[in-house]
């Protein structure tokens, strides 16, 4: 976001997605008052707050260890990185929109040393794309959902088909679930189910949970001790992170029981948004509490208009703009948090069609 959007953005009284924001003297006071502030702070992650977010996470999902990272990318290249160690090959099956290999600038290549083995397109791999690799492989990652893909699950059987392969195979499968909190509710399947499917899981703490950052990964005790040393080759000992821990066990304890809520919202949003002229939804039926519209305009042509609407409407409806393969249209965002607390869904399509109109 631009200076200008940040600007716009302040002076807003409705937003449209993710959670409502909270300014930083009110986060604080909320870390304060948290029972977990009244431990000692932790040093290098161990103890205090982090420790007992570590126990908490793995505990929802099911596995017998999970060490804290600061950063998702870390903790994801660190547990790849351990993989390929272990295996003696540096193949990872991957996505090509994955955030690992879209978002991260490369650093899958770049700075992990591995060779991606992309699999899939528009839509999330499936078990035929997987069963034609031939290649040694060290591990195959899913990510749930596919953000750039519109927030896409691949269909739940296909998932425990994926599954049943690499352990047939005797291939580690690793979850990027950095919304597993969310996928598991778009599955409508507990989220240790989900996780079970997995041999590593890779969970974010600031999206849906709306914490103030960092991530788990979640294992083997054995596999846990091997992120140890890859932890600190990657920089990620930060001398202490409690207001990130204690952030994340709020977001556990307020946000995650409401995932199958803001599922059910996206979906009814989606439902009125799919008679809206001009917009096309992807996917028409959200898989999770999140989507992307496509609509007429140039990224930039839109950003402009959406500053100018959110001054003069006091709405701040959606994030970044971008641009997609269909000439003349952007895509952008929807994410239902807890700002659709203070709106009816019936509302959203009206104002929708009013920044479709909107001229300054």
């Amino acid at each position: 976001m631009t200076e200008a959007d940040h600007a716009a953005k302040a002076g807003c009284t409705r937003f449209l997605s993710h959670h409502l924001p909270v300014d930083p003297r009110t986060t604080l006071q909320r870390l304060a008052a948290h029972p977990a502030a009244e431990a000692h702070a932790d040093v290098y992650g161990g103890g205090g707050a982090v420790e007992l977010l570590e126990r908490r996470t793995i505990d929802l999902l099911g596995k017998p260890a999970g060490r804290f990272f600061i950063k998702g990318v870390t903790a994801q290249l660190c547990a790849l990185n351990a993989y390929a160690e272990a295996r003696g090959t540096r193949n990872v099956v991957v996505h090509p929109m994955s955030h690992l290999d879209l978002d991260e600038r490369n650093a899958i290549e770049r700075v992990g040393n591995l060779n991606a083995v992309r699999l899939g397109r528009h839509a999330p791999f499936g078990i035929d794309e997987l069963q034609r690799v031939t290649e040694p492989l060290a591990a195959v990652v899913v990510e749930l959902p596919l953000r750039r893909a519109g927030y896409m699950l691949p269909d739940y059987d296909e998932l425990v088909a994926i599954s049943r392969w690499c352990r047939d195979a005797h291939i580690p499968l690793h979850f990027d679930g950095a919304r597993i909190w969310e996928a598991a509710a778009g599955y409508a399947v507990p989220l240790d189910e989900l996780a079970a499917l997995a041999d590593s899981v890779y969970v974010s703490f600031y999206k849906g949970l709306g914490g103030l950052g960092g991530a788990l990964v979640a294992a083997s005790s054995e596999f846990i001790a091997s992120l140890a040393p890859w932890k600190t080759r990657y920089g990620g000992d930060l001398y202490t992170a409690y207001p990130q821990a204690i952030s994340a066990l709020i977001g556990i304890d307020t946000q995650f029981p409401r995932m199958a809520e803001y599922v059910e919202r996206a979906r009814a949003l989606a439902s009125a948004l799919n008679g809206v002229p001009g917009l096309i939804l992807q996917p028409p039926i959200p898989r999770t509490n999140a989507f992307q519209i496509w609509m007429p305009g140039s990224p930039a042509e839109l950003a402009e208009r959406h500053r100018s609407f959110a001054h003069d409407r006091k709405t701040w409806l959606f994030g970044a703009f971008q641009p997609t393969a269909l000439a003349g249209h952007s895509l952008t965002e929807i994410v239902i948090g807890d700002a659709s607390d203070h709106y009816p869904i019936d509302a959203v399509s009206g104002w929708i069609e009013a920044f479709l109109g909107y001229r300054a």
